[in-house]
């Protein structure tokens, strides 16, 4: 064996010592279709490249004309991959491949009118990420024996028993808090009810072992990638089962369309956190309890795509005819037992108004579209702070509900300090109609007096006959309305009722017997109510 030829197996050892210590923290998936591996590959030949060319130049033995030579070859090798590369990212691109993009989400597109909207007032999350991380902060602070440990991992929306909750689970603070707990694992996750806004630490009887916070074999993205050296992994969310019971949801992408274009998810791995069993599931059997696996900007972007590369690329940009696309932002509403992402559609150019609004189920991504025109979110929000301007409040992104059968936004307005203090209700067609209410039914009360009082069609309440005797009466003055707030015996609800239309409510004492003819919509602690005839 020459000289040269040892020098070149011992080069390529190097490299290959050193690209396995890039992989190890780099952990890029062996596809071709992954961006990472096509860097990884270009990075392994550079460090090649330029170890050749250091030993044919060395003190012993320079050969100026062989590392010329050397250098010359390498670099034509890495220039020709550098061109696969560029060139095959843009044959992916929307550019050459416009209607394939469109098609991406179309057959998981159906129309519905809104009078078949289901969205209503009951169990809506009006709690928004940015609140709900504080308030888990908060929990965690509080808990002495955790939070010198502890820190909160990414917080995830979920829909848990027919519930909206936001979820995070408990990282290590650092290597060596890592150190001190890794055989019993962390101790668990926070829980927060999007409705009551009560947060718990939920303590498992054996601790999370496999999470993004941990070390060497048992952190979860290394933990899979030697388990799936192909897989290319999207996100990795966290979830827990009815029971309870922790979850990695970790969808794997494919692309439809050359190498790197047109990610969809393939299928999806389903990982119990704290043994590290691993389930493989397609996205049609998926069980009921999982709800993210479809990213959101994953959902917006192709539907995005699908509404402004019908008439090909060139359209999109200058010409822009039909051109429709999402709003910026999104917000969650639980449906039955999975978690949908809501966001406004407008056409291009026409940015302070929507044409309609989508439904997205982030578990099977069938997506449902409302044709509603009106304001679009952040004209809404601008509405609901400037009735509360005075003081400081700020609007959280709205949902679109279907209240006293009109289309209306609501929202949280929140302090400074992130906690939901006041609620708004504006009226997508004539956003000049807005009410806030420091509950959700004061403010859909002021919000039904407005469109009466504005001659908007106002769908007639349903109500059930209650009647007992007042234990506690409790008021409140809300905009220069008095609002009475009646429990009766055995009955752990309160009936709001306001005294604008209900004024034989002031002769009314604890003690007294009441019939109320309360909304069967509103459940709960709080209900609205009209005294009976």
């Amino acid at each position: 064996m020459t000289r040269d030829i040892k020098k070149a197996l011992g080069m390529f050892v190097i490299t290959v010592i050193l690209g396995g210590i890039v992989y190890y923290f780099a952990l890029p998936s062996f596809s071709f279709e992954s961006v990472g591996f096509w860097i990884y590959l270009i990075i392994l030949l550079s460090l090649f490249e330029v170890s050749l060319v250091i030993a044919s130049v060395t003190k012993a033995n320079k050969n100026e004309h062989k590392a010329g030579v050397v250098a010359k070859a390498g670099g034509i090798a890495i220039a020709l991959f550098v061109l696969t590369f560029i060139i095959s990212s843009f044959a992916s691109g929307r550019l050459f491949n416009p209607s394939d993009y469109a098609n991406l989400i179309k057959e998981d597109i159906k129309e519905a009118d809104f009078s078949t909207y289901q969205g209503t007032l009951n169990n809506v999350p009006l709690l928004d990420k940015g609140s709900a991380v504080q308030i888990s902060n908060r929990k965690l602070g509080s808990l002495v024996d955790v939070v010198s440990q502890f820190e909160l991992g990414e917080n995830e929306q979920i829909t848990l028993n027919g519930k909206s909750v936001r979820i995070s689970p408990l990282y290590y603070g650092s290597f060596f808090k890592w150190n001190n707990n890794k055989n019993e694992g962390t101790p668990g996750y926070i829980k927060i009810d999007m409705m009551t806004q009560e947060a718990e630490l939920v303590r498992l009887e054996k601790g999370i072992k496999y999470s993004p916070s941990e070390f060497f074999g048992r952190d979860l993205k290394r933990y899979l990638r030697m388990k799936y050296p192909f897989a290319l992994f999207s996100s990795f969310n966290f979830e827990a089962d009815e029971d309870g019971a922790p979850f990695w949801i970790v969808p794997v992408e494919k692309h439809t369309i050359g190498l790197f274009g047109g990610v969809d998810v393939d299928y999806v791995l389903v990982v119990d956190a704290v043994t590290g069993d691993i389930k493989k599931y397609s996205v049609g059997e998926l069980p009921e309890w999982v709800d993210n696996v479809y990213n959101s900007d994953l959902i917006t972007s192709q539907y995005d795509d699908y509404g402004s590369l019908q008439n090909g690329y060139w359209n999109s940009v200058f010409g822009q005819k039909g051109v429709k696309v999402t709003t910026e932002g999104y917000n969650y509403i639980p449906q039955g037992n999975d978690n949908w992402i809501y966001t406004g559609v407008t056409s291009v150019g026409r940015d302070e108004s929507n044409i309609g609004f989508i439904l997205s189920n982030k578990r099977t991504k069938e997506t449902i579209y409302f044709p509603v025109s009106g304001a679009e979110e952040y004209s809404s929000m601008s509405s609901a702070e400037g009735v509360v301007q005075h003081l400081g409040y700020e609007a959280t992104f709205p949902l679109l509900l279907n209240v006293e059968g009109q289309p209306t936004y609501i929202m949280a307005l929140k302090d400074a300090g992130g906690l939901v203090k006041m609620y708004g209700m504006v009226n997508v067609e004539k956003y000049q109609i807005v009410a806030t209410g420091e509950t959700i039914q004061v403010t859909q009360q002021k919000y039904r007096e407005l469109l009466k009082n504005n001659r908007m069609t106002v769908t007639e309440t349903e109500t059930e006959h209650i009647s007992g005797v007042i234990e506690h009466i409790k008021t409140a003055a809300i905009d220069g309305t008095t609002y009475y707030y009646i429990k009766l015996v055995a009955d752990d609800a309160y009936y709001v009722l306001s005294v604008k239309d209900n004024q034989l409510i002031v002769l009314k004492e604890v003690g007294d017997g009441i019939a109320l003819d309360a909304d069967k919509k509103s459940t709960g602690k709080i209900r609205n109510a009209l005294l009976a005839e």
